[in-house]
């Protein structure tokens, strides 16, 4: 599967909730740069560091790495940097740090921003807008899924094998409708 084909599809698992800006990003391109000697481009080093923290339990380590060992927080970073209009990524910094500081994330311990970050998701599936909240889940969503952790390791996919279209079912491990 190439990168536009994993690009359409999560759109469609997100519901269409994509920005023009995100998905321009992704068709461009845009991934996590190498952790080694990675510096932040608009975010702080503590944006950057609370932004990990968040993305790690948006989709934490299971039996596959997790955002931020896929350097999701790195892609958003670059996203901001590279792909938004620049008004719109600081407008978004300056948001992110409301937000953050709102909700005290510096203060927290990972057990108690796990459980913040339920109770904020729980009220935005509610119709309680929060517009920090929806990018930075969107922005995990996609950065982590189009990334090679995301697309090789937890999805499985092979994009250099030979197709097999008379694979039964029942030995697919993982696939987009489980």
């Amino acid at each position: 599967m190439d990168r536009r084909t994993a690009i359409s599809r999560l759109g469609i698992m997100l519901g269409g909730t994509l920005s023009a800006s995100t998905l321009s990003a992704l068709v461009s391109g845009c991934t996590a740069p190498p952790a080694e000697g990675f510096v932040p481009r608009l975010l702080t080093k503590n944006q950057l560091n609370q932004l990990g923290r968040i993305v790690d339990l948006i989709i934490p380590d299971t039996d596959t790495p997790g955002a931020r060992k896929a350097g999701v927080h790195r892609f958003i970073d670059t996203l901001l940097a590279e792909y938004l209009p620049s008004a719109e990524a600081r407008s978004f910094a300056g948001r992110f740090d409301e937000w953050a500081e709102g909700h005290g994330v510096d203060d927290l311990d990972d057990e108690q921003l796990k459980d913040l970050l339920e109770s904020v998701d729980g009220q935005w599936a509610s119709g309680a807008e929060d517009t920090v909240w929806a990018q930075l889940k969107s922005w995990t969503v996609s950065g982590y899924y189009t990334s090679e952790i995301g697309m090789t390791q937890e999805l499985r996919m092979l994009p250099f094998t030979e197709a097999r279209m008379d694979m039964p079912r029942s030995e697919v491990e993982r696939t987009w409708a489980n």
